[in-house]
């Protein structure tokens, strides 16, 4: 239901966006009277090659030419020499006009922006916006950098919205000990401020935007984010969202990732919506924490994303999900349901040390590379109905309490069930074990009931790449 349509930049066009941001800043660093000389030996160089190129392809009479002549031509020099000079030093001019204008709109945006009063400061993010518009490149940035960091300041929403900017601790010089005083200098409404930063930097990340900030970074490290709406943002830069916390519902659906998407350490306190979102590069939410319902589905991953050790306190949906990478997620609890359904992950997957405290739902996803379950407890009932699995399968200690599933599952390529445990109804009705090695090792728990194969318990019309060959397989000592 959710998508993305904008193209990524070619190549050849971030090089050179590159290249013009690098020319920009060292012309910015030209002093005025190199700039001059400069633009005279650049103009004497033009008319001499221009004087070759005329005299070379022009007829000319073999008499002397009149002093007269050579007057004209002298003035006509000095007249275009000075001339490179006046545009020279107009455009210096007009520079650092325009770089005064920025610094007075910039220094008054951010006095009002640390101003007492709610409604100054509400002025202030939209005078702060408006200076970043009619900026760019690193003028922009800093704009950005100003609003992504007052999100930044500490806040505490227990207090309505107002929060302690003032901690005094008194020490002695060298000492440990001392007095802390605590001044509550409150900020009134600072809520609605914050919410407006936030709603100021989406509607400048969208398409429609008139004035497009998706090229910029944005650092909301560490921040408090409330309600955060920011579904069809477009991130060509980096956006660092690492140990934020997230108030309230977070919706990022159909938004785009071109840089890195950081999310390490984060923790969602409400709904987080990640519908048909495009990470193009590597996407990380290692250690994240999501306490309500965490919705990927249909999202695309480029990269390689990074789920380790995540917990997902509600269900979790990665539905129809594409990961074009690696999906590691090794050590992540799903206390909820785990949805996975019609996933594709080209990459190799990680679910090592996996715990799914609900049910888990691998019904037709494409497993590309190798799919890792070792040491896996699934406390609910296991899906893999129609899976495929391309490269080798692992599922060595892993545990099975409730049903499993792999009816017309397909494994292309070797699979090994070491020291694994099926507690409940297991079934590999109909499934394809193609003709890798596929190991049945010393189980911990065979049922009861046993799984059901397309053979009989005593292993006849058994592949004869299914091992042991002895079969059912010997339960081995817990």
């Amino acid at each position: 239901m959710f998508g993305w349509e904008r193209a990524r930049p070619a190549p050849g066009q971030t090089r050179i966006g590159k290249s013009n941001r690098a020319i920009r800043r060292w012309a910015e660093r030209f002093g005025l009277l190199p700039a001059i000389l400069s633009a005279l030996v650049a103009g004497i160089f033009i008319a001499y090659v221009a004087y070759q190129v005329v005299s070379r392809y022009t007829p000319t009479s073999q008499a002397a030419a009149a002093p007269i002549d050579i007057t004209k031509v002298a003035l006509t020099i000095v007249a275009g020499v000075g001339g490179v000079v006046a545009l020279v030093i107009a455009y210096r001019r007009q520079r650092d006009a325009e770089q005064s204008r920025f610094v007075e709109r910039f220094g008054a945006a951010a006095a009002q922006l640390g101003a007492t009063d709610a409604a100054v400061r509400i002025a202030g993010v939209y005078a702060m916006a408006g200076t970043a518009d009619e900026a760019d490149g690193l003028r922009r940035q800093q704009c950005i950098d100003v609003l992504c960091g007052y999100l930044r300041l500490p806040y505490s929403p227990e207090l309505g919205g107002n929060h302690q900017t003032k901690h005094v601790q008194k020490r002695t010089t060298g000492g440990d000990t001392g007095e802390d005083e605590d001044h509550f200098e409150y900020r009134q409404n600072d809520r609605e401020v914050r919410a407006t930063i936030i709603r100021v930097i989406a509607d400048h990340l969208r398409a429609e935007a008139e004035y497009s900030w998706s090229a910029s970074q944005f650092d909301f490290r560490t921040a408090y984010l409330e309600d955060v709406n920011l579904s069809r943002a477009i991130f060509a830069g980096a956006a660092r969202f690492d140990e934020a916390t997230f108030s309230g519902d977070a919706w990022f659906d159909k938004a785009q990732f071109t840089g890195t998407a950081g999310f390490d350490n984060a923790t969602f306190a409400g709904t987080a919506w990640f519908g048909e979102v495009a990470f193009r590069g590597d996407a990380a939410f290692n250690k994240s924490v999501f306490s309500g319902i965490a919705g990927f589905d249909k999202a695309t991953f480029g990269g390689t994303a990074w789920f380790g050790a995540a917990t997902f306190g509600g269900d979790a949906g990665f539905g129809a999900a594409t990961f074009s990478g690696n999906a590691r997620f090794g050590g992540t609890t799903f206390r909820g349901d785990a949805g996975f359904g019609g996933a594709t992950i080209s990459g190799d997957t990680w679910f090592d040390n996996a715990t799914f405290g609900g049910d888990a739902g691998f019904g037709g996803a494409t497993f590309g590379g190798a799919a890792r379950f070792d040491d896996a407890t699934f406390g609910g009932d296991a899906g893999f109905g129609g899976a495929t699995f391309g490269g080798a399968a692992r599922f060595g200690e892993a545990t099975f309490s409730g049903d499993a599933w792999f009816n017309t599952a397909t494994f292309k390529g070797a699979a090994v069930f070491a020291r694994f445990a099926f507690a409940g109804r297991t079934s590999f009705m109909a499934a394809d074990f193609g003709s890798e090695p596929i190991v049945f090792t010393q189980p911990r728990q065979w049922g009861p009931p046993p799984p059901e194969f397309d053979w009989g318990n005593d292993g006849v019309g058994k592949p004869a790449n299914v091992e042991p060959r002895v079969w059912p397989p010997v339960v081995s000592a817990p």
